[in-house]
Order: C-alpha cells, then sequence, then structure tokens
C-alpha cells in the first residue's frame, strides 16, 4: 500500500487525521480482527473483513509520513532555507554529542603538543639568547614593600636599574636584578596573594644580595637565609662600614647576635635610583653564588656613606 489517502480510507478516518485518532482507530481494528476470527473459528463462517496485514500496512504508512512531516517541520524551523541539510546536520550534531568528550579529549592533546612544543622551542630560544649574554656579575634583588617611580608595583622594566647598577662597576658585564613586592601588612586577599608570591620568588630568584625593608630583614635573617657580614667577612665590606650601620639579630640556628645586614639607606648612590621603599638595608644571600661581588657591591655603597 503506497497510497496515503487509501491507508486512512482503509483504517475509516479523513484523511488528516490526528495521530491520536489513528492509534485509538488501529488499535479499535485490531480487537475487531481478533473477536472477528474468534467467531470464525466457533461459527465456521467465511465473512471477510479488512486483514490485519492491510490495517497494520495502513498504520504503518501513516506513523512513517506522520514522522516525516515532523521531521520536514523541525528542519525548517531550525534550519530554515538551509532545510535540506538538516538530515546531515541531525546526524553530525549526534556524532558531536555521542563522541564530543572524545572529541575535547583529542583537541586537548593536540593543544597541549601544540602549545608544550612552542613552549619547548620559545626555552631554547631563550637560552640561546641567554648563552649569547656574558655571563651575570652580580644579582640584586629588591625584597620588601618597594614600589617604582610611579608608585605601581611589580616594576615592569628592570633594565634601567640594572643598567644604573652596571655603570657603577665598570669591570663588570652584566647585573640581573629582580623585584618582589611583599606587603608590610596583610589586609586583604590582595595581600596575602602578595606574600605568599614573594615566597615563591624567595626560592626561584637566586639573588646574591638583598636590598630589604627592616620587616624583611628580619624575616630572611631569622630564617637563616642571610651571611653574617661580622668577624672575619666584616673587612670585605671596606672601610666605609661603621658599627652604627649594622644590623644585629640572632637566628634559630645561631643564639648569639651577628651582624646580617647593613644600611645603605643613607648612600648617595641610593638618590635617584628609581625604587621608592621607606629603607633600604642590604644582606648577602648565605648560599649565593657571586659571594665576593656581593661584598664590593655592598662595600661600594657603604663607601659614599661613610664619607657624607
Amino acid at each position: 500500500m503506497n497510497d496515503l489517502k487509501q491507508a486512512y480510507e482503509l483504517l475509516g478516518l479523513p484523511e488528516g487525521a490526528a495521530k491520536e485518532d489513528v492509534e485509538k482507530r488501529y488499535f479499535i481494528l485490531i480487537r475487531r480482527d481478533r473477536v472477528t476470527k474468534q467467531r470464525e473459528a466457533s461459527e465456521h463462517t467465511d465473512e471477510q473483513g479488512i486483514s490485519l496485514e492491510e490495517i497494520n500496512r495502513a498504520y504503518k504508512l501513516i506513523l512513517e509520513m506522520e514522522d516525516q512531516k515532523t521531521t520536514e517541520q523541525f528542519n525548517q524551523a531550525n534550519y530554515g532555507k538551509y532545510k535540506a541539510m538538516g538530515p546531515f546536520v541531525q546526524k553530525t550534531e549526534h556524532f558531536i554529542n555521542y563522541y564530543k568528550f572524545h572529541v575535547l579529549g583529542v583537541i586537548a592533546v593536540i593543544l597541549i603538543i601544540i602549545f608544550g612544543t612552542r613552549a619547548y622551542i620559545d626555552h631554547r630560544h631563550e637560552m640561546a639568547e641567554l648563552a649569547k649574554l656574558p655571563p651575570v656579575d652580580v644579582s640584586v634583588s629588591f625584597f620588601g614593600e618597594y614600589f617604582s617611580e610611579d608608585g605601581t608595583y611589580p616594576m615592569s622594566d628592570l633594565k634601567p636599574l640594572e643598567n644604573r647598577f652596571l655603570s657603577q662597576f665598570p669591570d663588570w658585564k652584566r647585573v640581573t636584578v629582580f623585584f618582589t613586592y611583599v606587603p608590610s601588612q596583610m589586609n586583604s586577599q590582595q595581600d596575602s596573594a602578595m606574600i605568599q608570591k614573594s615566597m615563591i620568588d624567595l626560592m626561584m630568584n637566586k639573588a646574591d644580595v638583598y636590598i630589604m625593608d627592616r620587616d624583611n630583614f628580619i624575616k630572611l635573617a631569622q630564617d637563616g637565609s642571610l651571611l653574617p657580614l661580622d668577624g672575619e667577612n666584616q673587612s670585605k665590606l671596606g672601610s666605609g662600614y661603621k658599627p652604627e650601620l649594622a644590623l644585629k639579630t640572632v637566628t634559630e640556628d645561631v643564639p648569639e647576635q651577628h651582624v646580617y645586614g647593613v644600611d645603605i639607606s643613607g648612600s648617595p648612590l641610593m638618590e635617584g635610583l628609581p625604587v621608592i621603599g621607606k629603607e633600604y638595608i642590604a644582606g648577602i644571600r648565605i648560599n649565593g653564588e657571586k659571594r665576593d661581588n656581593a661584598f664590593k657591591f655592598i662595600a661600594n655603597y657603604l663607601q659614599p656613606a661613610a664619607a657624607k
């Protein structure tokens, strides 16, 4: 049966009847067919009616046409003039929904490979560029509540500082500078984050010389991060060293007081430095690689202070 109109007529319905009416009529005819066959079996009659096969074929045809009509309406509503592409789009959407986690996983792997490769290439390029530079003569870290000249932090451009230090030591070829802002008080979540970041910087940036405010000097000295500057090391600070410039404290491992920092705030060399802070206390990292140059750096800042 290929004629939709005949299918409706066979079921005793007007063409275009609602799907609910088609289903009701179908089940009525099924029951009627069952009753008819039971009566025929008991009465041995040969009454002819609509066969069950014809009922099923008519019902199936009507439902198929209804489904096709519903699909066309959906495609028209969702895809407009591109409704012909509706089946393809539906299959694509089904594929994406079914395999979306697989697809996302593959995309993630591809992105990791791309960015990993790019990071590796950038790292190799950076290392190649660094290899062209002369070795570092000394590294200096500003560690405390310091600001740049415009009152912001962290300092975005450290080149002026590096060039300023380099100009004070004609024999040196390269000076590196680190700048870590450490708030003196924790008044907000941002301050808490900055303090946590400062601890990471302290571990990552292996400076030779630390220039600190008083609060951070005490923390680093008591933690055992700074080298004692008195005793046999005092002579390395040069003739500019004065007892009144020394800052003493004790550490967890060394109960007696030692000098772990010197105040260079009064040095004329600090004038015009593009760093704003309350005080400048210089100390040397206990396991610094350029210890001799670290002493030379501090001695240079102490000499003008003594002459002033």
